[in-house]
């Protein structure tokens, strides 16, 4: 009796876990393969791939700051701002690098003021976001007077056009993005320290753990791969766009929420299931494309994934006891 309420509880685990995100994954491309045949075709991967990027990177820093036991709502925004802000430095200087080099500065900027407000003042990290969120917004259009930069040089599409091994130079960027992420949550001391902090701040901070440090650092990186996010979606879109980023907050928690990473309990979670839950949402949205479903009703079904995936963040905490 009790060895099969143990299996039981294993199956459970399995199925909320990573493998069973991934056989959800697997289980959503079958049902729109069989939908409709150009679902599953070499080139729509290709762009469930490429589509799935912006996200990915994002949900990568935001999986860093909800370890560390906080929330970032202004992603969206870092995203809008960098990408205007590195693509009229392109124009001005017709250098595509340092175009990228401002968008993540820019980045970086917007992650240390969060940081630091959360951090050295003790502002609560949705309140403080949320207002970020309004700022940096606003700061995009004042830049641009709300109208899009264009004219950028060729040279910055070439993470979408280009690729090697017949894999684009983007998705080659978010893997790289990912192995990093990962050395740094599981293999070096600085993930330790992430972990510790979310888990229990104070417990974290009695053995000798400066919190104040490592929570604005999380919220620095949150910035900065927003940032990456910007200038993807730049080079995709061959432009710095003001409005760009609108509700990419939400996907990026959905992403790390479905991937394991718990918004209830800090301290848990990792890389590897964000990157299989930014897949699944992209998969879906280009599959409900695919079927010419409504965009009304796509944002509909996106509200039911991000409601899910609190859900089975829930149930995940549970199971755990």
């Amino acid at each position: 009796m009790e060895w099969n309420k143990n299996r039981g509880q294993m199956l459970r685990k399995l199925l909320f876990g990573k493998l069973g995100l991934v056989f959800g994954l697997l289980i959503l491309c079958a049902v729109f393969g069989a939908l409709d045949s150009v679902f599953l075709t070499v080139g729509n991967i290709r762009n469930i791939s490429i589509q799935a990027s912006t996200n990915a990177v994002i949900a990568a820093g935001m999986t860093f700051v909800i370890i560390s036991g906080g929330i970032d709502l202004s992603v969206g925004s870092t995203v809008a701002l960098s990408s205007v802000i590195g693509a009229n430095v392109m124009i001005q200087t017709e250098n595509v690098l340092l175009g990228i080099v401002a968008a993540l500065f820019a980045g970086v900027v917007c992650g240390l003021i969060n940081g630091t407000i959360v951090a050295y003042l003790q502002f609560p990290p949705f309140i403080v976001t949320l207002s970020t969120m309004w700022l940096f917004r606003g700061s995009a259009y004042v830049l641009t007077g709300g109208q899009a930069v264009v004219g950028l040089p060729p040279g910055n599409m070439v993470l979408v056009q280009g690729h090697f091994f017949y894999i684009p130079y983007i998705v080659w960027l978010v893997v790289g993005v990912y192995v990093v992420c990962y050395i740094a949550l599981a293999k070096l001391t600085i993930g330790r320290k992430i972990y510790a902090t979310g888990d229990n701040a104070e417990s974290a901070r009695l053995s000798g753990i400066n919190i104040k440090r490592v929570s604005a650092k999380m919220f620095i990186i949150s910035g900065l791969f927003a940032a990456l996010g910007g200038i993807i979606l730049m080079s995709r879109l061959n432009s710095g766009q003001p409005i760009a980023g609108q509700g990419f907050e939400l996907s990026a928690i959905a992403a790390a929420v479905i991937g394991g990473t718990s918004l209830t309990k800090g301290g848990v979670g990792g890389v590897w299931g964000t990157l299989v839950g930014a897949l699944f949402i992209s998969a879906l949205l280009n599959g409900l494309i695919i079927l010419n479903v409504d965009a009304f009703w796509q944002q509909v079904l996106m509200g039911i994934v991000v409601l899910f995936a609190v859900a089975i963040d829930k149930y995940r905490k549970i199971i755990a006891g």
